[in-house]
């Protein structure tokens, strides 16, 4: 027999763990990663909704828009197109809503109402939910035909958007000004020093519509929305609110953090997806030829799942002899590699993303020895650390100032495509038992202090008087801890005030936001028990005959990280009976120890009352993805907190 052959049925031995009750757990009912967003999209849906007698009320409120009086599977509804084109955006244009649609069809419908920042006129634009970058826009050159245009990203061609106001007696919806799109480069450098172009946006008042277009009502005829000069040629047009909220949910504000008007701050562009994915200066080409079958190809491919499945099942003959082994069975290890190169950007939200895009172009093995010749396997992730869905940053109350904070500090409401190498260390290094165990690394970059030391708690002018005792919250990077399976990054529940980021209001219904040095969206909170779950990393579907709840990522301790127990719904589910531990995770089955996002209630120490602003904290539970110290044993890890660099870490398999 082949040696190669050796190793598959090696692997192949190991899909396999224990049994529960009387059902065998198997790779397919417990390791699996979610449902991707772009699947999510296309999955059926009954949605439903009334009519708003007074048409668009509500300032970021989402709607439907209809050119009926009544609920009808054969109305017409506006709808963002679904063909993109880089220059003038996406058609306006109509379609039905079946009893039964898709959840695609559906968000393609709904659309976001914002209040025109630019006066107190009460008019308001219209966005796009789905593609929330896009504003509805008309201009002359177009006679007037309506189009999603790109108003808050990185485009090649700036238009604008319209603001409109409705009469709930006529219903007619009338367009009022028109906004120019500005984009503007600067040349900078970021918190590294490394040179950086970031780009702000401004908008002026279109003059040459104030004079022709404005005071124009809709018209819609044979599918094409545009503007018309006269009433008589207008369309009634109604708007219905849906039963479904996609705000931001009461458990991410519950202070009641008010809106934040602030501008917003500039985003960067640093990376294009297509040199990462090929050319002569690919992510591929710093690979050396041991782990380069692996990551010949981004994204899913046959051919480099076969060479990564080939390589990991050597990895546990080779950590044989030296008495080590793998934290988890291969299957897992091999289920988060398929679902995370899987993923595509689904939505037009990322300032600098192209919806069709990679969300994870590579993921991939090594198997390095130190010094000492001991073998230390890695799972790298290349990730562009966004979403495959909509991020809802213009809806945070509060999102993170540029700087120190004022009414009038830029504010990041828009995100860009980072470019992130994850290692997620595979063996088992063990556990620890108390916080502290884990040290400190003096000369790690990612790690260098924890949260409380970093608030600068007990000095002078702080606003935290006392340093609190280390706990499992507080005793955390002040950064990045963990990485989930569509490429997010995970910040520890806790922000740089030692205060949960979902109580300031400083989260998206997603439960993350952007900070102040830009990239994708990192998440400190779990939105998956919020109410809104078909709209996050992970939803009811993904339990469908299933013995556990979907892996959804992992600390950067190498410990897994899978999704919520729900109540009284997964009682038959493996080890739910087991409850988590100190650091939110559990052992049970033969799994191995494990993370699960949870509900928790964190201890009275964490109450606050400042500055009017109160909470309780047996009153007010936190969703917790990861809380902030690891379990997994850090101690010996090679180059643990170390940026990715090919040059000094050879764990990640570089030239």
């Amino acid at each position: 027999m082949k040696y190669i052959d050796k190793v598959l049925i090696f692997y192949l031995s190991t899909l396999s763990v224990s049994v529960y009750s009387a059902t065998t757990i198997t790779a397919k009912n417990t390791y699996y990663g979610p449902a991707s967003y772009a699947s999510i999209l296309a999955k059926s849906y009954s949605p439903k909704f009334s009519i708003s007698s007074q048409g668009m009320t509500t300032n970021r409120g989402r709607y439907l828009l209809s050119t009926s009086p009544k609920v009808s599977t054969t109305a017409n509804y506006l709808s963002i197109g679904t063909t993109y084109n880089a220059m003038t955006g996406y058609v306006a244009q109509s379609g039905t809503i079946p009893f039964t649609t898709t959840y695609g069809a559906y968000f393609s419908k709904l659309i976001q109402v914002v209040s025109n920042s630019s006066d107190n006129s009460g008019f308001y634009r219209l966005d796009s939910h789905l593609h929330s970058n896009y504003s509805l826009d008309a201009d002359e050159a177009d006679s007037y035909i309506l189009k999603f245009r790109n108003n808050f990203g990185k485009t090649a061609n700036t238009y604008g958007y319209v603001v409109f106001s409705y009469d709930s007696s006529t219903h007619l919806l009338r367009a009022e000004k028109r906004y120019i799109y500005h984009l503007s480069p600067k040349s900078t450098t970021d918190a590294h020093g490394k040179p950086v172009v970031t780009y702000s946006a401004t908008y002026t008042e279109d003059m040459s519509f104030a004079n022709k277009g404005s005071g124009y009502y809709v018209s819609y005829l044979k599918n094409t929305y545009k503007l018309v000069p006269q009433p008589s040629l207008a369309t009634k047009l109604y708007f219905y609110t849906p039963s479904d909220d996609y705000g931001i949910p009461s458990r991410f504000n519950p202070g009641n953090t008010p809106y934040a008007s602030n501008p917003a701050a500039p985003y960067s562009s640093n990376v294009n997806p297509d040199s990462v994915e090929s050319g002569n200066t690919a992510f591929y080409t710093r690979i050396n030829t041991t782990y380069r079958p692996q990551v010949q190809v981004a994204g899913s491919d046959a051919k480099t799942k076969l060479s990564a499945d080939q390589f990991l099942a050597t990895i546990p003959t080779n950590l044989a002899p030296q008495g080590d082994k793998l934290r988890y069975a291969p299957a897992l290890y091999t289920a988060f590699r398929d679902a995370a190169l899987a993923g595509k950007l689904a939505s037009a939200a990322p300032a600098d993303g192209v919806p069709g895009q990679k969300l994870v172009p590579f993921v991939y093995f090594t198997n390095e020895k130190d010094a000492a010749g001991r073998f230390h396997p890695f799972m790298i992730m290349v990730t562009y650390t966004v979403p495959g869905s909509p991020q809802g940053l213009l809806d945070i109350p509060g999102p993170p100032f540029l700087g120190k904070g004022s009414s009038i500090t830029p504010v990041t409401r828009y995100s860009n495509l980072g470019y992130f190498i994850v290692r997620i260390p595979m063996k088992d290094y063990g556990q620890v038992s108390n916080v502290i165990d884990n040290a400190m690394l003096p000369k790690s970059d990612n790690w260098a202090v924890n949260l409380v030391t970093d608030s600068h708690c007990g000095e002078p002018n702080s606003p935290i008087a006392t340093c609190p005792i280390y706990d499992n919250y507080n005793y955390a990077s002040t950064a990045e801890m963990g990485v989930l399976i569509d490429g997010s990054i995970i910040f520890p529940l806790l922000n740089n005030a030692l205060m949960p980021s979902q109580w300031k209001g400083e989260l998206s219904t997603y439960g993350c936001h952007v900070g102040q040095g830009g990239e994708g969206p990192h998440c400190h909170s779990d939105a998956f028990n919020t109410g809104q779950s078909i709209i996050t990393l992970y939803n009811d579907n993904d339990y469908l005959n299933k013995l556990h709840p979907p892996l959804i990522g992992f600390g950067y301790d190498g410990v897994a990280l899978f999704g919520s127990y729900r109540k009284n719904k997964d009682t038959a589910m493996a080890g739910y009976s087991e409850p988590l531990d100190a650091f939110g995770g559990h052992n049970h089955d033969g799994i191995g120890y494990h993370y699960h996002a949870h509900v928790a209630i964190l201890p009275d120490s964490y109450n606050v009352n400042s500055n009017g602003f109160k909470i309780e904290a047996k009153n007010t539970p936190v969703n917790v993805l990861l809380k902030g110290a690891w379990a997994g044993n850090i101690n010996s890890v090679p180059y643990f907190g170390y940026r990715a660099d090919f040059m000094t870490n050879k764990h990640l398999g570089g030239m």
